[in-house]
C-alpha cells in the first residue's frame, strides 16, 4: 500500500498559533497501514530540535534497541543519527519544537533530554493521550495539544531564556568563528555559553553550530542546488568535500549519495529508508 502523506512540512506545515510560535515550529503528521508481516525503517537524523510524538497506535514504532516507545512522549534533541522501525497501522502527530523548548516548557534541563526519549507521564502528570484518543480530526487533536502546552508554558517557573534564544537566532552556518561574535554580543564567557546551551539546549555551542550547518548543507542536497559536493562543503565553511561527507555520515548515518537515492522524507529529518 502507498503511504499517504497527509502532512509534508516542505509544502503546507501546520504552524502553531501565534502564542506558541516561540516555542514550536510546526505540526507535523506521519500516517501509513503497513501490510501484515513487513516492516519499514526510518532514520532520526540530527536536526537540532526536541519534539513531542503522539502514537495512535502505541504499537506500532520501535526504537533502534527494539523497545515499543510510548503512546505518547518527548524527545531531546537528537546530537548524532538513529534509526526506528514501524509495523502494522500507524497514524502519529508530531510537534516539532523549537531548540530551546523543553526547559521553556517542561521544566527539566534540556541535556537530560538529548537523544533521549520519556513517556510525557514521567515529566508531568496528565491525561493527554486519553483527550487525543477521543477525536480522531486532525485539527481537533492539534487544539487538544496547543492548549496542553500552552498551560505548560504558563505555570513553568523557567520562562525561556533570552539569551539561549538569541544565541540560536545568531548562528551564521556560513561562518565556523560566529560562536565568539555571539558571546560577545552577550558579554559572556565561553564557559558560561556552554553553560546556558546545555541547560536549555541539551549540547554544547560548536555541536548545536555543526547540527545547523550540516542542516543548511542537507537543504542544498535535498533540492539538488548545487554542482558538487566540494561546492556545498565551502559554501558552508566545511574544510574540503571529505570533511563535509564525514559530518554528513555522523549526523545522518549515510553519504549524501545514499541519503538521495534512500530517504523518503515525509517528514523532514525522519525519512523512511529504501534500501
Amino acid at each position: 500500500m502507498k503511504p499517504r502523506t497527509m502532512f509534508n512540512p516542505r509544502d503546507q506545515p501546520i504552524q502553531p498559533i501565534a502564542v506558541l510560535q516561540p516555542y514550536i515550529r510546526h505540526f507535523g503528521m506521519l500516517e501509513d497501514d503497513i501490510p501484515c508481516g513487513e516492516t519499514k525503517a526510518f532514520k532520526m537524523i540530527a536536526d537540532g530540535c526536541p519534539g513531542l510524538i503522539f502514537q495512535e497506535n502505541a504499537n506500532s514504532f520501535l526504537d533502534k534497541d527494539g523497545n515499543k516507545l510510548p503512546q505518547l512522549f518527548i524527545h531531546g534533541l537528537t546530537s548524532s543519527n538513529s534509526q526506528k522501525t514501524a509495523t502494522g497501522k500507524y497514524r502519529n502527530i508530531g510537534v516539532y519544537f523549537q531548540p530551546t523548548a523543553i526547559k521553556a516548557i517542561f521544566g527539566i534541563d534540556a541535556h537530560e533530554l538529548t537523544d533521549r526519549y520519556l513517556d510525557l507521564n514521567e515529566v508531568v502528570k496528565n491525561d493527554l493521550a486519553d483527550q487525543l484518543l477521543s477525536d480522531d480530526e486532525t485539527d481537533k487533536r492539534i487544539a487538544i495539544l496547543s492548549d496542553f502546552l500552552a498551560r505548560q508554558i504558563a505555570k513553568n517557573k523557567y520562562p525561556e531564556n533570552r539569551k539561549s534564544s538569541y544565541a540560536v537566532a545568531r548562528i551564521n552556518t556560513d561562518h565556523d568563528d560566529g560562536l565568539s561574535a555571539i558571546q560577545s554580543d552577550l558579554n559572556l564567557s565561553e564557559r558560561s555559553l556552554e553553560r546556558i546551551f546545555k541547560t536549555d539546549i541539551g549540547i554544547s555551542p560548536k555541536l548545536f553550530f555543526r547540527i545547523c550547518r550540516f542542516q543548511a548543507a542537507l537543504d542544498s542536497v535535498r533540492r539538488r542546488t548545487f554542482n558538487s559536493l566540494t561546492e556545498i562543503a565551502y559554501q558552508h565553511s566545511y574544510a574540503d568535500q571529505s570533511h563535509f561527507i564525514r559530518e554528513f555520515r555522523e549526523f545522518t548515518g549515510a553519504t549524501p549519495k545514499q541519503f538521495l537515492a534512500c530517504a523518503d522524507e515525509q517528514e523532514l529529518n525522519f525519512p523512511e529508508w529504501k534500501l
